[in-house]
């Protein structure tokens, strides 16, 4: 079992504080403290040394105060503070057994780096105020790290040991315990120097995730003859979080990182949340499905990182920036400071994603390159990026460059269209929407789900299209914010949360938890396979694959021109006052499909093109009565878009061996109809009589609604076909060809059964080698 050895001493300094504003009276109060500036203020405490601590080394720990403060005990000045962050003045030549007096002087409006823009601004002591009695030689620091190999399911692990007060004939010895069990320990290990790697391997160790939340108990010994000097302890866990392509991976597998931005303020308590109430917030966090917290702007308190740990929520901090003026050196080098010091002071809590650099400001690329410095000087096995609002060209530009791992974003806007232009321009890194929501979902249902659905998408995309793997929802709950008006903030508060400044859900909580719940199940396109059954079952076919064509060149400048041409606006339904809907995908299918009915395809996702003015051939050779082709529609021109009924579009040439040759028209609402199944604001059902609707495939349920019609070509069965050529000579039409099935006149062995296609061949099928101008 886990042994209860303690080497340190903590007199806790909490309590009753002599307190006064300014050079007013003094009155009592209580430490911790938060509330709202003052200007400045003396927090006094008159106090007795620890009898059982005196006579030992002894620092004096103020966990954090707000904005800077000046610490004095016994009248030294013991040194100023940065807001937020941990601070050690060692006090053991100052400290008295009797009759000490503490003081600590708060400054919180006139401070360079302090009082932020953005959100209600508290000043005090909010932090936790102790002294730590310790022994002449102790542990500085403890920086434990390890690479989780889940492919060979070990862990390759080091303590990084930093002594202060070392002398020669020190030696340490580290132990991890699960569930009180220890199942690993390093020999003792002689310390060299003040800092000491000591390495250690842990066999199938089972990987932390938000999912699995599991943690091991590490303790380092430091050991000096046989007696112990100190011991540092802290519960640990073995991830694998790392980027490739344009996703996070979390232990081998793609990860979607979603979460909520969340302050340390509660009602009126301002920063002075307690410990129940801090696990009150993760909690409902993670029942909202979210995997990850982003603790905005500033760091919070370490009880935060230690539930994060244990309930499985990532985490990522950042130093109190905040629309900040980075030219500005003294509020660079203060907010440096503070990254660097919460960097060292969490960095060996698992839950800890990454570390954002600054939030909302004009960066420079020097900042840039000097935070992601700092962060990988002190914890080079971690991701680091900053919270960004600038311009994608921006972003693309420095980010990359500078030393930052991923892209941010903040794409605030009324639909979510500059989420899409995000991910579709920043793509040589993983894309994370760091804030996103505010007042254009604020209390809206409807705009709420648009804006995830979208981001679902976004996820759930290929590799070769947009995407982006993370997102973090603005705000996890209301706050104060007095200077700010409509629409996101009404009476002094910032409303946009999905809990009020209570902790009671709004409207959007629900929606919330139930629309990112598509996350965990894989969105297909939806698509109805409504054709007959066509052919008997007796019959045997030839599926001919001409997929390889769709991805030469000349085809996909083809598709990018029909495109083009169909997201012209339409006269009649084009307002301008609307937001004009752009097509993301076109008539691509969603997915492979084998079969139709009792029909055996080879269908291309992305259709074969066929413009005015270029052939298409297939070479068929064989004797058959029907050739079936799946498309046999025109976009975005054909009926009853665009046409007469009944006109002639195009047409199909059989050439047979034996050099003669038939000519089949194709005629709008006979053999070919638009593909597009919308038009303006209306749905609509295009009909072709002579090939009836094959597939009905959506691809965005704003716009993209698509059909794909099977037309079967009949041949003269006593000749063997050659080949067929599709040909269109009507201007502004585009035929689509997904696929090609031929039916079989002699058995064959490969006879089509449901559960058996007939025998597939590659097509050789080409456009001739001629001039031929993209459609008009």
């Amino acid at each position: 079992m886990i042994p209860n050895k303690t080497t340190r001493i903590q007199q806790y300094l909490n309590g009753w504080w002599d307190y006064r504003i300014a050079d007013g009276r003094f009155i009592k109060k209580q430490i911790p403290y938060s509330d709202p500036p003052v200007g400045f203020a003396e927090c006094r405490l008159d106090f007795d040394a620890y009898t059982e601590g005196f006579g030992k080394r002894a620092f004096l720990v103020l966990e954090g105060i707000t904005y800077s403060a000046e610490v004095t005990l016994n009248g030294k000045l013991l040194g100023t503070m940065l807001p937020y962050c941990e601070y050690r003045f060692e006090i053991t030549d100052i400290l008295q057994a009797e009759n000490n007096r503490l003081s600590v002087i708060i400054r919180d409006t006139e401070i360079v780096f302090g009082a932020g823009e953005g959100w209600e601004n508290y000043s005090g002591i909010t932090r936790n105020v102790y002294i730590d009695y310790t022994s002449d030689i102790i542990f500085s620091d403890v920086f434990f790290h390890s690479t989780a190999d889940y492919h060979k399911k070990i862990a390759e692990c080091t303590a990084e040991v930093t002594v202060d007060g070392f002398c020669q004939g020190l030696s340490a010895k580290v132990t991890l315990y699960d569930s009180g069990w220890k199942i690993a320990f390093s020999d003792t290990f002689s310390l060299a120097g003040e800092k000491t790697n000591i390495p250690f391997v842990i066999e199938n160790p089972t990987l932390w995730s938000p999912d699995c939340p599991t943690l091991y108990y590490l303790e380092v010994e430091l050991i000096k003859g046989k007696a112990s000097l100190d011991f540092y302890e802290h519960k640990v866990g073995f991830k694998h979080l790392t980027t490739e392509g344009k996703r996070f991976y979390l232990n081998g597998s793609p990860f979607f990182l979603l979460g909520v931005c969340r302050h340390e303020i509660w009602g009126e308590k301002g920063h002075m949340l307690t410990d129940d109430e801090i696990r009150q917030d993760l909690t409902m966090i993670k029942n909202l499905g979210c995997n990850y917290c982003r603790l905005v702007h500033y760091p919070h308190r370490k009880k935060t990182l230690e539930i994060a740990d244990e309930i499985g929520l990532f985490v990522s901090e950042e130093p109190g920036l905040w629309w900040s003026d980075m030219k500005d050196q003294q509020i660079v080098d203060a907010s440096l400071e503070v990254l660097r010091r919460t960097v060292i002071r969490d960095r060996n809590h698992v839950s800890v994603a990454f570390w954002l650099s600054f939030n909302e400001c004009i960066f420079t690329p020097e900042f840039i390159k000097e935070s992601a410095r700092v962060c990988r000087e002190y914890d080079p096995y971690r991701m680091v990026s900053g919270a960004n609002c600038m311009s994608i060209e921006m972003t693309k530009q420095y980010f990359k460059e500078c030393g930052f791992d991923f892209y941010t974003m903040h794409p605030y806007h009324p639909d979510p269209w500059r989420m899409t232009q995000s991910a579709r321009e920043l793509t040589d890194m993983p894309l994370v929407f760091t804030e996103w929501g505010g007042h254009p979902v604020h209390k809206s249902p409807f705009h709420l789900k648009q804006f995830i659905t979208e981001i679902v998408r976004l996820w759930q995309n290929d590799e070769k299209d947009e995407v982006v793997t993370g997102a973090s929802f603005w705000c996890f709950s209301e706050m104060y914010e007095i200077n700010r008006s409509a629409p996101a903030c009404y009476d002094g508060l910032q409303c946009e949360g999905l809990v009020d400044r209570f902790r009671n859900p709004n409207v959007g909580y629900g929606v919330f938890r139930d629309e990112f719940a598509k996350l965990h199940v894989k969105q297909t396109t939806p698509y109805f396979l409504t054709v007959e059954k066509f052919l008997a079952d007796k019959e045997n076919y030839t599926t001919i694959d001409i997929s390889a064509v769709t991805e030469t060149e000349e085809q996909q400048a083809y598709f990018s021109e029909m495109m083009k041409k169909a997201a012209e606006p339409i006269p009649r339904f084009h307002f301008e006052c609307r937001n004009v809907r752009h097509m993301k995908m076109g008539p691509t299918l969603p997915e492979e499909i084998r079969a139709l009915g009792q029909l055996p395809v080879h269908l291309s996702r992305k259709p074969v093109v066929v413009p005015c003015g270029g052939d298409f051939e297939v070479e068929i050779d064989g004797n058959t009565d029907k050739i079936h082709l799946i498309g046999m529609t025109s976009m975005p021109k054909a009926y009853p878009i665009d046409g007469k009924f009944g006109e002639k579009m195009g047409e199909i040439i059989t050439k047979y061996a034996d050099g003669s040759e038939t000519i089949t028209s194709l005629r709008n609402g006979y053999e070919i109809s638009t593909a597009c199944a919308w038009y303006g604001p209306s749905r609509i059902n295009p009909v072709a009589s002579e090939a009836p609707r094959a597939i009905k495939f959506i691809n965005d349920m704003d716009r993209e609604h698509f059909v794909a019609n099977l037309y079967s070509l009949a041949a003269d069965p006593a000749k063997k076909v050659k080949k067929i050529v599709l040909r269109v000579t009507k201007e502004g039409y585009n035929l689509l060809l997904y696929g090609i099935t031929v039916s079989n006149l002699a058995p064959k062995r490969n006879e089509y059964s449901p559960s058996a296609l007939g025998k597939s061949e590659t097509a050789r099928a080409h456009f001739p080698q001629k001039d031929t101008a993209l459609p008009s």
